[in-house]
C-alpha cells in the first residue's frame, strides 16, 4: 500500500487563486496562473483527499475512495458558460459502496469552508427503503439524530418536496422527513480562511466523527 502524499496545508495562495478565478473565470486567466493551480490548489487537495481517506478507514472500519472534483465545468447543458469551478470539492465514498451510499464531503471556496456527510439524491430503491425506515421506529432515530446535529450547529440539506409523498402517513410524527429525496448534513466553518489553518485536517475529522451515526443510518438502508 502506497504511503499517502504529505499534506502541507492550504494557504493564502490557494484562496488567492480561487478568488482570482472567481473574478476572471476565463481560459486566459487560468492558463496564466496554471502553475499556481498545480502547486497551491491541486497538489494539496490531492494530498488532503488521500490522507483523509486513510483516516476515514480508521474511523469507519471501511476503505474509502477519494474523489477530487474537476476544476473544469461541464458547460454542455448549462446557461452559465464559465469554464472553471472556483472551488475545491472532495468526496469520499466507501469502496464497497452499494446503492446510494453516503459520502463524506469537503468544500472550500472564496466564500466558504464546509464539511458534510450524506446522500444528495437517493436512487429509486434507496428512496423507498428510506421512506419505509422513517415510517417505522427508525424515524425516531433519524429525527432525534438530526435535531442533535442542528443543536450542535450543523445544517440539513433542504427538502426536495413541499408535500408529503403519496402513501406516507401525513399525520406521522416525522412526516417532514418524508419531504427529503436525499439526506445530507453540513457543518460550515466560520469562513474560507479556516481552510488555511494548520489544524484543518483535525477539525474536519472531528466533524466526520460526529457525523458517523448518520453515515451508519444511511448505509443500513442499502
Amino acid at each position: 500500500m502506497m504511503a499517502a502524499p504529505e499534506f502541507t496545508g492550504f494557504t493564502g495562495t490557494t484562496l488567492g487563486f480561487l478568488s482570482g478565478l472567481k473574478a476572471d473565470n476565463t481560459r486566459g486567466w487560468f492558463d496564466d496562473n496554471r502553475k499556481t493551480y498545480e502547486v497551491a490548489v491541486k497538489k494539496p487537495a490531492r494530498a488532503f483527499s488521500e490522507l483523509v481517506a486513510g483516516e476515514l478507514e480508521s474511523l469507519t472500519g471501511a476503505a474509502h475512495k477519494p474523489k477530487l472534483f474537476r476544476i473544469n465545468r461541464d458547460i454542455r447543458f448549462s446557461k452559465d458558460k464559465s469554464p472553471y469551478n472556483p472551488h475545491v470539492h472532495i468526496s469520499w465514498l466507501p469502496r464497497d459502496a452499494g446503492d446510494s451510499p453516503p459520502a463524506f464531503m469537503f468544500g472550500m471556496s472564496p466564500d466558504y469552508c464546509t464539511v458534510g456527510c450524506g446522500v444528495f439524491e437517493f436512487s429509486k430503491d434507496a428512496l423507498e427503503a428510506y421512506r419505509r425506515a422513517i415510517a417505522g421506529a427508525r424515524g425516531d432515530d433519524l429525527g432525534h439524530l438530526l435535531q442533535a446535529f442542528e443543536a450542535d450547529g450543523f445544517r440539513r440539506q433542504e427538502p426536495a418536496l413541499k408535500r408529503v409523498p403519496p402513501g406516507f402517513p401525513a399525520d406521522h410524527p416525522w412526516a417532514e422527513l418524508s419531504l427529503h429525496k436525499g439526506i445530507a448534513v453540513w457543518f460550515d466553518f466560520q469562513g474560507p480562511d479556516d481552510a488555511t489553518r494548520p489544524d484543518i485536517l483535525t477539525r474536519c475529522l472531528e466533524r466526520f466523527e460526529r457525523l458517523l451515526p448518520l453515515s451508519r443510518f444511511l448505509r443500513a438502508l442499502a
